[in-house]
């Protein structure tokens, strides 16, 4: 099968993205206190960027977003469905530019080091980029929360010896590290298994 073909791409991403809702509509891993799903939602997205670079993972994260954000418990609407994207763009968006200068996916999997480095970066800029969304977009829509209210609901909350705006960073950094953990580490996991098994992905997988 030629992986460069477009309507092959097309393919992969619409039946990975199907898989990524299904994965949605199945109960979580877990709950965080503040309603934060912890699920293998986005594993399908890091491996159409696997198999078949980043275009194609970025139309199927496109494809089931709305659906992710309605679908199953605790989805969230169109507030989580943006959250869902915008927290896990990264996790597929930096491993890709480390792998177009490793000079191709499976050079980057199996250079534990650098996909250690580029899963680090990927997680400090989804931590960043979810404290500011959740504090500015997520919590005030699905909460009807002010920022003012939110720093003043933490205070009240200790969360690792931190109170106030601290407590706050520290628990959405948190769970996002959880799960930026379980998208990258399950990625690595499948994407090695796939390109052993299927052992052309290495001519033909470009990362475009």
């Amino acid at each position: 099968m030629n992986l460069d073909r477009p309507t092959v791409k097309l393919a992969g991403a619409t039946l990975l993205a199907s898989l990524a809702v299904i994965l949605q509509i199945l109960p979580p891993l877990f709950i965080s206190p503040w309603t934060m799903r912890i699920d293998l939602v986005a594993i399908p997205w890091m491996l159409c960027w696997i198999i078949f670079g980043f275009k194609p993972a970025l139309l199927s994260l496109l494809i089931s977003a709305p659906l992710v954000g309605f679908l199953g418990p605790f989805a969230g609407g169109w507030v989580g469905a943006t959250m869902k994207s915008v927290a896990t763009i990264w996790m597929f968006l930096i491993p890709a530019i480390f792998a177009w200068k490793a000079g191709g996916t499976k050079k980057l999997l199996e250079n534990k080091r650098l996909f250690v480095v580029a899963s680090i970066l990927a997680i400090i800029v989804r931590v960043v980029v979810t404290v500011i969304f959740n504090f500015y977009f997520a919590i005030p829509f699905f909460f009807n929360m002010t920022p003012d209210a939110i720093i003043s609901l933490f205070e009240n909350v200790t969360t690792l010896g931190f109170i106030g705006f601290g407590a706050y960073i520290t628990e959405v950094a948190f769970w996002n590290i959880i799960q930026g953990i379980i998208d990258l580490t399950a990625s690595l996991t499948l994407g090695l298994i796939i390109f052993r098994r299927i052992p052309a992905l290495t001519t033909e997988q470009k990362n475009e």
